[in-house]
């Protein structure tokens, strides 16, 4: 039987090649002139095509359904009835932003120096930034919360102890109603989180749990 020169052990390096998509065009025309005259080599080569194809096939794996448990965790933006909270929030981001404009660019503050009132008007133009961007992307406002919330305490918790050291009126303190009306509207925007929340958090844990146990 001829095998044009090609043993049946060169054959099946080519035909491994061939496999892996390594044969050059003259390697396979020598390797198909073989095949022409080789049945073991044929018999051997569909084996390998039907071993190589179920190697690189194989069934897909289930993929659990998590469209519940994912659309239980978001926290769509909540715009209450009318849509009232977002026109609200933008005016009191403007009305934030005007208060302290005067001190972030004139440096201007009662009981502070230069420096430390352009800080302090920094933080307040900052704020009414973020108020504004909620404002426009409600869907934002769960992720403000946290630093707004701890924002706004501080400067509180600062306010109050000026206030008790005699350093400042607490009218002149108000000013900070603002912000904490900024606050509130954004936790409303964010869907009120904390408001139920071991009930929500159990609620969850049992959906998590009921999950599980049908995979």
């Amino acid at each position: 039987m001829r095998h044009d020169a090609l043993s049946c052990d060169h054959a099946l390096e080519l035909m491994s090649a061939e496999t892996d998509g390594e044969t050059s065009a003259s390697e396979q025309a020598l390797l198909e002139t073989h095949l022409d005259d080789c049945a073991d080599c044929v018999l051997l080569q569909r084996r390998m095509r039907h071993l190589h194809r179920q190697v690189r096939l194989r069934p897909a794996e289930p993929v659990p359904n998590l469209v519940a448990t994912v659309t239980d965790r978001v926290r769509p933006a909540t715009l209450g009835r009318g849509g009232w909270l977002r026109p609200a929030l933008a005016w009191v981001s403007l009305v934030i932003l005007v208060q302290n404009s005067a001190a972030l660019v004139l440096g201007r503050v009662e009981g502070a120096d230069v420096h430390l009132a352009r800080h302090l008007g920094a933080f307040g133009v900052a704020l009414a930034v973020g108020f504004a961007y909620v404002a426009w992307k409600p869907q934002r406002a769960f992720g403000l919360l946290p630093f707004a919330s701890a924002l706004i305490a501080t400067m509180l918790v600062s306010a109050t102890a000026d206030v008790l050291d005699g350093g400042r009126s607490a009218l002149a303190e108000s000013v900070h109603i603002t912000e904490v009306v900024g606050l509130f509207l954004v936790w409303m925007i964010a869907g009120s989180p904390g408001w139920n929340g071991w009930r929500g958090l159990q609620t969850m844990r049992v959906r998590d749990r009921l999950h599980t146990l049908r995979r």
